[in-house]
């Protein structure tokens, strides 16, 4: 490959700038802000990087795009010109590809035998993929000429270059060198601990495990498997044992992504690392566990709920991660419209009743739950719930963990909770008929209780509540309102772009359209990029259903309707049903034809 003829000393802020202004992309003022600025900001980012261990045994120098980066300046489009923007059109200027790196896309076998850590460390440079054309190899500096003459010589002249942010190839040599380091390291130790040439060694055998979940790279490689799915933005690690090996997967945005493959020696020492940092019994293998642990990066607190459960080949562990900022959001940030906002908001107002929530696992249920309990929660108001088990620890609650072993399951909970003065009570999840009386029960004396239910909508909570042996009046008397919930991925705004709905798109969701009319129906759709994965997809919203109990749904349950009785008055009073909802955020521009089809199937 040619290496671009601009020189190391023509690659400056000022060419950057000044091609930058050339774009339109900066503005006149800026490009003179720039100048005023550079040798102050220079002079700070290399104190820091010198003083800053993370960049020992790096390059210290400064590039161009990491000093304007850091100015934290706009473009003229209102964007910030942060690192990615920039190195967009340090790509243009040395001709060649730009390349945001996604970590899931990694061949994390090929990054570490073709490179050398010090080495990719000391120039920020990344292998990436490798195919009949050459090995693909990211940069940070296009015009290092002796970078790239190494790295052609190494490659055997098969080298291909793009063009990426310092900043995520660095964290990337650190999340991947890093761990693949642990994981070596772990399985060395281990087998050299496993010598059976000598009876101490034998006899150390039985507690391996405990040898193994101390052990400082099975330590370092379970941080580095953490920090990876927090970057990824994972709402559960799976890892599973097979024949051979153990396999890591992330979910995210709902989607299931294989990131890692661990040797079996080491995967048994990391899940007994990550049960003991949960409080499970680490020589207990045959039966599930739950567990919980409580983590810190920097200022934020993230909690993870483990279930250890033992599979062919050993143990399947599963790490539910809690982020606070998303279980304790306001109200508004939901998905709830303004007139279902405003039911919502009249259910909590009541100082007692029983509100239930709906949904199939996975949908949202405990987010609606905890962030109602947040707003709900002040000095004057003493919250108790009952779960199992406890998702998010929370001060301003007093939380009840069911412990069935020693016979406090949700009903005999809530007989104690009844003695606690109360002003509002959380069921984990209504699922037999003691618990739902009780549950009646809490409601008809003066308490505002919160639950949820295994239900596909709103009117069949009230025929479940029937099936659990709790009567019609008692229902119609204390059951407030009905909300049901499913998740949908959003549209990527980073590429995302207007589209029509087909007509055969619309009658699949029922959208009639007048015969003949020109009328259009604008949606968007994400065409896939580095910030979403090229999925189109970047994050999730919730869709609701909310059935407040008026006088004719009371009239209805006293008469015991059934669940299509009871929708179909819901409905004439005006209910948005689920579909609606999703509609309405497919309307929108949120959310695309597809992902509303996923989730609540075709008319």
């Amino acid at each position: 490959m040619s290496i671009p003829r601009l020189t190391p000393g023509e690659y400056t802020v000022a060419r950057l700038a000044d091609l930058l202004l050339e774009e339109g992309a900066i503005s006149k003022a800026v490009r003179a802000e720039i100048d005023h600025r550079l040798t102050a900001t220079e002079q700070r980012l290399l104190k820091a990087r010198a003083s800053s261990p993370t960049w020992h045994g790096s390059r210290t120098e400064i590039t161009p795009p990491e000093i304007l980066a850091s100015m934290h300046l706009s473009t003229t489009e209102g964007r910030a010109l942060d690192e990615d923007r920039l190195m967009q059109s340090v790509s243009r200027l040395a001709g060649l590809a730009y390349r945001k790196i996604d970590p899931l896309k990694l061949d994390h076998q090929l990054v570490t035998s073709t490179l050398s850590r010090p080495f990719a460390r000391r120039h920020a440079c990344l292998p990436l993929s490798s195919d009949e054309q050459g090995l693909t190899i990211a940069v940070d500096n296009p015009f290092d000429q002796e970078l790239l003459y190494q790295l052609t010589q190494l490659t055997g002249g098969r080298a291909l270059y793009v063009v990426a942010a310092k900043s995520d190839i660095m964290r990337i040599i650190t999340e991947i060198y890093g761990f693949r380091q642990s994981i070596r390291a772990a399985e060395q130790d281990i087998r050299a601990s496993l010598n059976l040439g000598n009876l101490e060694q034998l006899v150390r055998l039985k507690k391996i495990d405990e040898l193994e979940a101390n052990d400082q790279h099975i330590v370092n490689a379970v941080e580095y498997l953490l920090h990876y799915a927090y970057d990824q933005r994972a709402s559960d690690i799976h890892m599973e044992p097979s024949r051979e090996n153990g396999r890591v997967r992330l979910r995210i945005d709902g989607l299931l992504h294989e990131v890692f493959h661990i040797p079996m020696i080491v995967y048994r020492a990391m899940v007994s690392r990550i049960k003991t940092l949960a409080r499970m019994d680490i020589a207990e293998r045959r039966r599930p566990q739950d567990g919980r642990i409580k983590t810190a990066v920097g200022d934020t607190e993230t909690e993870l709920r483990v279930s250890a459960m033992p599979v062919a080949f050993g143990e399947k562990l599963v790490l539910r991660i809690f982020d606070p900022a998303q279980l304790f959001g306001p109200l508004e940030q939901l998905g709830l419209d303004a007139q279902q906002l405003e039911l919502f908001r009249g259910f909590l107002s009541n100082p007692h009743g029983m509100l239930l929530v709906t949904g199939p696992t996975g949908s949202g249920k405990t987010t609606t739950l905890y962030s109602t309990l947040r707003t709900l929660a002040s000095p004057e108001v003493n919250i108790m719930t009952v779960e199992d088990p406890i998702e998010m620890v929370c001060e301003q609650f007093n939380q009840v963990l069911v412990q069935r072993k020693i016979e406090l399951d949700f009903a005999n909970a809530l007989r104690s909770i009844l003695r606690q003065d109360p002003d509002v009570i959380m069921i984990g999840e209504i699922r037999d008929p003691e618990t739902a009386q009780m549950a009646v029960q809490a409601a008809l004396t003066g308490h505002l209780v919160l639950s949820t239910l295994h239900t596909n909508d709103t009117a069949s909570a009230i025929t479940r509540l029937r099936d659990l042996g709790v009567p019609p009046f008692l229902i119609s008397s204390t059951l407030l309102g009905v909300v049901a919930q499913r998740l949908l991925r959003l549209v990527c705004n980073g590429c995302a772009r207007a589209r029509e709905l087909t007509p055969a798109q619309a009658a699949a969701l029922e959208i009639q359209i007048p015969p003949g009319s020109s009328a259009h129906l604008p949606v968007r759709l994400g065409d896939g990029c580095p910030r979403c994965r090229d999925t189109g997809l970047f994050g999730r919203t919730g869709v609701f259903e909310v059935l407040p109990i008026n006088d004719s749904i009371r009239k209805l349950i006293r008469e015991d309707a059934d669940a299509t009785q009871i929708y179909r008055a819901a409905r004439a009073d005006g209910m948005v049903s689920l579909r609606e909802s999703a509609i309405r955020h497919l309307a929108e521009g949120r959310t695309p034809f597809e992902e509303v089809v996923r989730v609540l199937g075709e008319s």
